[in-house]
């Protein structure tokens, strides 16, 4: 009971951090700008699960670390690659970047939060030991915890993605991750903070 009461106090505290910073920020929430580089989701360039959180700013507009600590494939040349996995207050939270290796733009029309959006909401970590799915997390309005695209990505273009989910165990020490409709890759989950 007490870990549920942590996890729903840090979902409030993410989200109006989230929603305090998008709203302060002079980017807009909706990727309006394009990127001639590759989008960042860490806000130093090292793949480090040590290293603090970045803001909701830095989540859309640094450069990702020169290395992926993991790679997977979507549809039509989308390339996903995982930068950072962090355990913190009962969630694990995800930065990765969708990269369009394909020759034509990339609609993600696959993912759908139930009409409201293309977001990550039908991500999720798979714990295989405990046999257990979670699927990224929603504030108590409903919203993903998670990535939402307002357009396509174009060939060659790098998007910066992020999602939160609850936290397996703290035994449970790799879990199979899918973003979006991208196939699963196996990850390592640092030790919780």
């Amino acid at each position: 009971m007490r870990q549920l009461q942590h996890i729903a106090a840090a979902v409030t505290a993410t989200t109006a951090t989230v929603l305090l910073m998008t709203a302060c920020s002079p980017q807009s929430t909706h990727d309006t700008a394009k990127s001639s580089t590759a989008p960042a989701a860490t806000p130093d360039a090292q793949a480090s699960s040590a290293a603090p959180a970045p803001t909701a700013t830095q989540q859309r507009s640094e450069m990702p670390p020169a290395t992926a600590i993991a790679k997977t494939r979507g549809d039509d040349g989308i390339v996903g690659e995982i930068y950072r996995v962090e355990r913190r207050d009962g969630m694990v939270t995800v930065w990765a970047g969708a990269r369009n290796d394909g020759d034509k733009d990339f609609y993600a029309s696959a993912w759908t939060d139930e009409g409201t959006g293309y977001t990550l909401a039908g991500s999720s970590i798979v714990d295989r030991k405990g046999g257990k799915r979670y699927l990224a997390l929603k504030d108590s309005q409903g919203n993903c915890l998670c990535t939402e695209i307002k357009r396509i990505i174009e060939p060659g273009e790098t998007r910066p993605l992020y999602a939160t989910f609850q936290a397996p165990p703290e035994s449970t020490t790799e879990v199979d991750l899918q973003l979006g409709n991208m196939q699963p890759v196996r990850i390592t989950l640092p030790a919780g903070q």
